[in-house]
């Protein structure tokens, strides 16, 4: 029996959703893709909250089973193609992974999302010089936390890259887009620049937004 093509809804353009893309490329997998949220809309329907009751991208859905929320997302996609690499092949190696991408949700998504905000989302008439340099701040001592996790070559927890590797990049990917003067140190801009040649982070996410 051939097997379902999987639905990613969500907008190409929007970070969430090219972390899934992303994803989906490291895992040799595919999704038909379907705009929604943003310009496009069609988040706030019935339809759409049955799938996903925050309203918001990406949804994905694989047969019956639908998963939200991006970094529950690269989980499932590892854990759908068996013990993996990328999403951990024992209970130590998930809770490597799940550490990472859980302090990337919970400290250095905060402040930078603060800055994006700032920078990309407000006119420049209604931008907080002092909020963005405090969330600016932050965002450095966070990669300064990272920098001193990063070994000296290769992706973040061994030879190959897992989805901790993904959820750091596309914010990684954001940072060095917005900061025009970088104060990360040089293990973070040489593991960012390690992920950026991944084929998949420069279909999906380097796409000429932060």
């Amino acid at each position: 029996m051939m097997e379902m093509t999987m639905k990613l809804l969500g907008r190409a353009d929007s970070l969430n959703v090219r972390k899934a893309l992303w994803g989906l490329a490291e895992l040799g997998l595919t999704a038909e893709r379907e705009d929604r949220g943003g310009p496009f809309g069609g988040t706030d329907t019935e339809d759409y909250l049955s799938l996903n009751p925050n309203g918001l991208v990406p949804t994905l859905i694989d047969g019956e089973t639908v998963v939200w929320e991006s970094n529950t997302i690269l989980r499932y996609l590892g854990e759908r193609s068996g013990p993996t690499v990328f999403s951990g092949r024992d209970p130590a190696e998930r809770a490597a992974i799940g550490e990472w991408m859980d302090w990337q949700l919970g400290a250095l998504n905060p402040p930078l999302q603060t800055v994006f905000i700032q920078l990309v989302r407000l006119n420049e008439d209604r931008r907080d010089a002092a909020r963005t340099a405090a969330a600016l701040d932050d965002v450095h001592k966070q990669l300064a936390v990272l920098g001193r996790s990063l070994p000296s070559d290769g992706p973040l927890l061994g030879a190959d890259v897992t989805a901790a590797d993904v959820a750091l990049g596309v914010m990684l990917h954001r940072y060095y887009a917005l900061v025009a003067e970088p104060k990360a140190d040089d293990r973070v801009a040489r593991y960012h620049a390690r992920l950026a040649g991944r084929p998949g982070f420069a279909a999906h996410v380097a796409i000429g937004k932060p």
